[in-house]
């Protein structure tokens, strides 16, 4: 099964620039749709953590949703797609 990235997770312990830095260091983009991630509904639902979307949750199937930790404090959900 090959997984693929959906958000890149970033504790709010973090301010948003900084996570923004965290994400682009990862080689992620922390852009989505042209948007920063507290322009758009599914990026500020999490209430201690900033959820850089990848790719639209509809893509994958929903059964195969992972959460990988990446080190301390960053997490990558993923998952394989349709």
């Amino acid at each position: 099964m090959s997984l693929v990235v959906q958000s890149v997770v970033v504790p709010k312990t973090y301010s948003l620039e900084q996570a923004e830095k965290i994400v682009q260091k990862l080689g992620y983009n922390p852009l989505y749709r042209n948007k920063r991630v507290t322009e758009y509904k599914a990026g500020i639902n999490r209430a201690n953590y900033f959820g850089f979307r990848q790719r639209v949750p509809t893509q994958f199937d929903k059964e195969t949703f992972r959460t990988k930790r990446i080190n301390n404090k960053v997490y990558l959900i993923v998952g394989k797609l349709k």
